[in-house]
């Protein structure tokens, strides 16, 4: 992989800012019987020769986006995640303009992630460090919330039940 020049790191900055998402997502472990935490970054577009540079750049991978009928343009998602995230975020953390403050709460939340891994390897970790963990998720999930209604702390259906309930609903894009 090349090195990054600046003007990499503000092109990809601006990218995630207008096309992105960071996410600080969770999945629930029935064997361990808690949540394990992680970050993913992800920018989708239809060109997806720009999305190819910034896998060169920064590794991750591309996948198409599973389209809408009719006469649409495919869609791809370029994709990183958890510590691999962490030196893509650092870079473009001084370019952004919208995402500044779920950049540096994913990189928080990544520190997190490390001090676990480092401390306690397999072993699960102590109550008061999932606490942290569990209040970066919604720290984020807070920041990513969009439209009008005020933000409530509530857990989210799987994507399977909400792409389920979109249709038989009859709704396919919400």
């Amino acid at each position: 992989m090349a090195e990054p020049e600046p003007t990499d790191w503000a092109y990809a900055a601006g990218f995630v800012d207008g096309e992105g998402c960071i996410a600080v997502v969770r999945s629930f472990k029935p064997r361990s019987g808690r949540y394990v935490y992680g970050v993913n970054v992800v920018v989708s577009n239809n060109d997806r020769a720009v999305l190819e540079w910034m896998q060169a750049m920064w590794s991750g991978w591309v996948v198409v986006v599973p389209g809408r009928q009719g006469k649409s343009r495919e869609n791809w998602s370029w994709r990183t995640s958890s510590l691999k995230a962490q030196p893509f975020l650092a870079g473009i953390k001084p370019w952004l303009k919208i995402k500044q403050r779920q950049c540096e709460n994913a990189l928080a939340m990544i520190d997190l992630l490390q001090v676990g891994r480092r401390a306690f390897g397999p072993y699960p970790l102590p109550q008061a460090l999932l606490e942290q963990q569990e209040k970066h998720y919604w720290i984020q999930r807070e920041l990513n919330h969009r439209g009008t209604d005020e933000f409530v702390q509530k857990a989210m259906h799987s994507p399977r039940k909400i792409h389920r309930a979109r249709l038989s609903s009859g709704l396919r894009f919400l």
